[in-house]
């Protein structure tokens, strides 16, 4: 064979050795003219645009470029007229069937054998998936680091591992502060709450929504709704915990606020009359039931001649007037006792326990005793009266309307008797019991 001849077979195995490499590449490699005519298209470079060579050849690049992108194509063109190779360019590709693709792209100049540039190489890689990967991963940390809730990750020992903003603004630490200490620093010193969450995370499971309390930087105990889920590898084995914690002090103390707006009366603070009538059938159920107590004491009060201060003296005076009223009460009556602010000038007071009539008589006698010693409001010396009247469940009726009813007689009985008295409603009438 002559050296020429074996020359010849050399360069032929070459070429078909470029043309192996091309063909076979995962990455689309395209040539192009200088004004962006298509020389070649690979087979990858069909599977990439989903073009088949025959439909591109003879076609210009900006074919598979959008509308935003086209004029990239003379800013490449004109770098590559100057035998600048453009590196790594990540840029944005139109699909056949009108899908955009994520590329990364690297151009370069093609010279003949005199240096002359008279082409160009295109090498284009797919990487939707990568940027698409990326730019969730950017999301995610957005989401997770603009996240007004607390959110932080755990290993299984229970130290922490990640700390959001969020969780810096509710409690208190910044992530350097408290990276690597335990999560039990959160638990208000429980212990086995954080063994609770961590056991639920080793096997696998999540707490989802569970209202709890916590503690922040100050020692401040903080109400929050958490939720924690567990952390898996690639092979599904459990590597630590996250934990999403919202503060819910507010929302807890505002329901407190309407709670209390409800059930309690604004002016003096005692129960009104919803809550002490929800209470008192609640009593009524557990004496039936025998659970507690035999019979249920009840006294209905009624201040005398409360007009005369709101007449002589103005709605502000009488409103202090009440006010006195409800606090001698609660200072009289034992914690377990429900008073509550019935209307206008009415109070009512449910007893707690069993009361022998002599310590109840000695109650009652102090309790009016108290609220006739005199008070001073706005320079004036007030002193109160009482007229109050009793009755007893079940002795003296089985339903809350006759009870309040028949505990009203008794009230209005001990009136016209003379005021600043209490009297008992027996069998049918009222008994009076003026005081020594």
């Amino acid at each position: 064979m002559t050296q020429k001849r074996q020359d010849h077979n050399i360069s032929l195995f070459k070429e078909n050795i470029y043309q192996s490499i091309i063909d076979s590449s995962f990455d689309a490699i395209i040539c192009k003219t200088l004004d962006g005519t298509i020389l070649s298209w690979n087979p990858a470079a069909e599977r990439i645009f989903g073009y088949t060579a025959d439909e591109m050849i003879g076609e210009y690049m900006i074919k598979v470029f959008p509308e935003n992108k086209l004029h990239e194509e003379a800013e490449i063109l004109k770098k590559l007229g100057r035998g600048e190779v453009v590196e790594h360019f990540q840029t944005i590709r139109k699909h056949k069937s009108g899908r955009l693709i994520d590329v990364s792209v690297t151009i370069s100049p093609v010279f003949d054998a005199l240096g002359t540039i008279v082409a160009a190489s295109q090498v284009a890689r797919d990487i939707t998936e990568q940027v698409k990967a990326i730019r969730l991963s950017q999301e995610c940390r957005a989401i997770v680091e603009t996240s007004e809730d607390a959110i932080y990750s755990i290993s299984l020992d229970g130290t922490l591992t990640s700390w959001n903003i969020g969780a810096e603004h509710i409690f208190g630490y910044t992530a350097k502060q408290i990276l690597g200490k335990s999560i039990s620093i959160l638990h208000d010193d429980d212990d086995e709450q954080a063994d609770f969450v961590l056991e639920n995370i080793k096997a696998g499971k999540s707490l989802e929504h569970y209202k709890t309390t916590r503690k922040n930087k100050e020692g401040k105990i903080i109400n929050v709704s958490e939720t924690a889920s567990p952390l898996f590898d690639q092979n599904h084995n459990v590597i630590g915990g996250s934990i999403i914690a919202r503060d819910i002090t507010h929302d807890i103390e505002t329901q407190q606020l309407i709670w209390k707006q409800a059930n309690y009366d604004n002016l003096t603070g005692l129960a009104n009359r919803d809550l002490f009538l929800k209470s008192l059938s609640h009593e009524m159920e557990m004496v039936q039931d025998s659970i507690s107590r035999d019979n249920l004491v009840l006294l209905f009060l009624d201040l005398d001649n409360f007009k005369d201060f709101n007449d002589n003296y103005g709605h502000d005076f009488g409103d202090e007037v009440l006010r006195h009223a409800a606090e001698v009460l609660t200072k009289t009556c034992r914690n377990a006792d429900l008073i509550a602010r019935y209307a206008g000038d009415e109070f009512i007071i449910l007893l707690s326990g069993e009361f022998p009539q002599k310590d109840l008589k000695r109650f009652l006698d102090r309790l009016i005793s108290k609220l006739n010693v005199p008070y001073p409001i706005n320079g004036i010396d007030c002193r109160l009266s009482v007229s109050i009247g009793i009755v007893q469940y079940p002795n003296d009726a089985d339903a809350i309307s006759d009870l309040l009813k028949k505990a009203d007689q008794a009230m209005y009985a001990a009136k016209a008797a003379g005021r600043n008295q209490y009297q008992y409603y027996v069998d049918g009438h009222s008994t009076n019991v003026v005081l020594d």
